[in-house]
């Protein structure tokens, strides 16, 4: 870990090699997963079916998220245990592993069944890969650091999605599939190699002075710890709360946005790009790349999401004190109600792509505080147990948001633009409730915590 008297600006936390290892290998794997979710929504689940594509979407991501749900307090037990290191070098191994598992389960045995089970155990790992990165990254920088540090980890997806999901689109029209799980399975191999790399002991810390002998990692007792910390720190139980709010208003505006596009916005804009893009990549691709209009306007959709979300990962590690301020996840997430409103209001395509991507501004003043936040709030003796609970809710909240319409009725008797008015009232409420449980403490700061004991070398 660097000194404390570290700078915190996003060049010079780069320049640490241990978080630049964990850094640069997250975001090329990431590009590839890009390659796999593309590749198994679009040919293998057939996401051509129009209509169907918000259900065969949910479907998928229940499976992949389910293991979260089942698996957390073995996630927590084991990024508590064992070098976060060997955790994430381990999970990247086996998902590499798994990805290719699929060139055959699909293309020559073609049984559905056997990939819902692949997609399963990659969930399985994707759920303890993240604990442990998470738990790991106070390890590899200051706490000064963790803002800006969280800021980088989430512009991860950012970066993933723009260059990932449009080198995927044409590789998949173009090439087919077998290509895009063979680049996931190596950006796997890649991350596994920068991790194997990373010099900063990850061990986590079993005897901190906070935590006592009832949180031991190898007691039944020791499972639990993860609720004895948000009892003993009530503010960070509200900012777990948040955050599964968060992911729930995330669930039905993911399959509700799919919908709205589909029924109700004007997507004449959309097939006109279509006609430009396909007339410019036929000049030199081997065979004309076939775009589904209502696919395409959804990736853009969520592409720029994504750049809302870089904006807003920009601001927050700028604005070192704001992102600092307890008030602000709260104030983010009514913010987002509002906007969920407005944006239910549209019927046009652009003002959508201007709506969602100032959504994804705000999703970045919600998550980015509240991560840096449990990591300096929370000992390292207990971090993994904290943040495998954690993710337990916010998963359970994800599936939820997900189970609600996954049959499609409740949407299709709401009606997309009422459900998404509806779930921005939903979070105004939720974020107005939990501010005025917390109101004594919104207009303060939360400060870095000091380091226990001298950081190792790096």
């Amino acid at each position: 870990m660097p000194p404390e008297t570290a700078s915190t600006s996003f060049r010079s936390i780069l320049g640490e090699k241990n978080f630049a290892r964990l850094w640069y290998g997250q975001i090329i794997s990431s590009m590839g997963d890009r390659f796999y979710q593309f590749a198994l929504l679009y040919v293998i689940l057939g996401i051509k079916q129009g209509l169907d594509a918000g259900k065969d979407s949910a479907r998928v991501t229940f499976c992949a998220m389910l293991p979260g749900f089942l698996l957390a307090p073995l996630y927590g037990w084991i990024v508590d245990r064992f070098s976060r290191r060997w955790v994430m070098f381990y999970a990247d191994l086996a998902r590499a592993g798994l990805t290719l598992s699929i060139l055959y389960l699909w293309f020559q045995v073609h049984s559905l069944a056997a990939v819902f089970a692949v997609v399963f155990l990659m969930g399985a790992f994707n759920g303890l890969f993240i604990p442990a990165r998470q738990a790991a990254l106070p390890q590899i920088v200051s706490p000064r650091q963790l803002i800006t540090a969280n800021s980088l980890i989430s512009l991860i997806g950012v970066i993933a999605n723009f260059i990932g999901i449009p080198i995927a689109s044409f590789i998949v029209s173009i090439f087919g599939a077998r290509s895009s799980f063979i680049f996931n399975s190596l950006g796997f191999l890649v991350s596994a190699w920068c991790v194997y790399h990373i010099q900063a002991d990850l061990a986590p810390d079993r005897h901190h002075p906070e935590s006592s002998d009832r949180d031991k990692v190898g007691t039944w007792r020791g499972s639990l710890a993860g609720w004895r910390v948000l009892r003993e720190q009530r503010e960070l139980g509200a900012l777990v709360l948040v955050n599964s709010a968060f992911s729930f208003i995330s669930a039905m505006v993911l399959i509700t946005i799919l919908q709205q596009i589909v029924v109700t916005v004007d997507l004449t804009s959309v097939q006109a790009l279509v006609r430009t893009l396909t007339k410019f990549i036929s000049t030199f691709a081997p065979k004309p790349p076939v775009f589904e209009i209502k696919t395409l306007a959804f990736g853009l959709l969520m592409a720029a999401i994504g750049l809302g979300l870089g904006l807003g990962v920009a601001l927050c590690g700028s604005a070192k004190r704001g992102s600092r301020s307890k008030a602000l996840p709260y104030l983010a997430l009514a913010l987002l109600g509002v906007a969920l409103i407005g944006f239910a209001q549209l019927r046009e395509y652009w003002p959508a792509v201007a709506g969602a991507a100032f959504m994804g501004v705000l999703s970045a003043f919600i998550l980015i505080p509240i991560e840096a936040r449990l990591q300096n709030d929370v000992d390292d003796a207990r971090r993994g147990r904290l943040f495998a609970l954690r993710n337990l809710c916010t998963t359970t909240s994800f599936l939820l948001g997900l189970a609600v319409n996954l049959n499609g009725s409740l949407l299709a008797r709401v009606g997309p633009s009422n459900l998404i008015e509806y779930i921005g009232i939903t979070a105004i409420a939720i974020a107005a409730l939990l501010a005025l449980v917390n109101a004594s403490t919104l207009r303060s700061f939360w400060s870095t915590r000091q380091p226990t004991s001298p950081p190792p070398p790096g």
